[in-house]
């Protein structure tokens, strides 16, 4: 892409993708949705969300990006500046625009790094703010300065708003799905257990032990053992 034009969007739009990031299916399906609805919406050449509790040297593990090769380079040279719109954004729970890098006196270090080292020439960096926390940032990217006008970052942060209801429905979401998850685990595991106890006259640790040690040796998920064991009898190692 080599530059964004105006882009009105409708309220159908922003409907419409509102919809689309509350029925993605999980927080990563939700964060490349934000990333795709802000290159459409706002519009941007480039956009970057971050779902984390502190922004360091190391990625967000919960992060999306339309290049993840920019990405990466923006990263970087965030670190190495010591501080970047995202950073700002992120840490002082406001949005912070630099509309022309090549003539910013905030960000100094990090704008000269931007335009020596990618085609970025303006930034807009939004916090996800939910129930009065920051859980997150929201940065776009475009090759033209003065890409965010005041129509621009209306749209944003109306995005950051549905994105951050969506991010966090998806996030209890998959919270909800990871704890039947671990209780479907642990009933397989406490009744394989049961198998080995009346089976082999063993007691709660000892039965636990022998599920333990046959995963060892077989470099097999206990879980994994535990459940062949009660769908079929046996298992490789018991």
């Amino acid at each position: 892409m080599t530059g964004v034009t105006d882009h009105p969007s409708s309220p159908e739009q922003f409907a419409h993708l509102a919809r689309q990031l509350v029925e993605a299916p999980g927080v990563m399906p939700t964060l490349c949705g934000v990333v795709a609805g802000a290159v459409a919406v706002v519009p941007c050449d480039w956009a970057a969300v971050a779902v984390t509790e502190k922004l360091g040297a190391q990625p967000a593990r919960l992060a999306s990006s339309n290049d993840s090769d920019l990405a990466r380079v923006i990263g970087t040279v965030a670190v190495e500046a010591g501080s970047s719109p995202g950073i700002v954004a992120f840490e002082e729970a406001r949005v912070v625009s630099c509309p022309d890098l090549a003539h910013e006196e905030q960000f100094k270090p990090y704008a000269a790094a931007m335009l020596a080292r990618t085609s970025v020439r303006s930034v807009l960096s939004l916090p996800l703010v939910f129930k009065g926390t920051t859980t997150g940032v929201m940065s776009l990217y475009a090759t033209t300065a003065h890409n965010f006008d005041a129509e621009a970052e209306a749209r944003a942060r109306v995005l950051a708003e549905h994105a951050v209801i969506a991010i966090e429905a998806a996030r209890t979401q998959d919270a909800a799905e990871n704890l039947e998850m671990a209780l479907m685990r642990s009933r397989t595991i406490g009744a394989a257990m049961g198998i080995l106890m009346e089976r082999h006259k063993l007691t709660p640790d000892g039965a636990f032990d022998l599920l333990r040690t046959a995963s060892q040796d077989h470099n097999r998920k206990l879980a994994d053992i535990a459940a062949e064991l009660v769908e079929t009898g046996t298992t490789e190692g018991l």
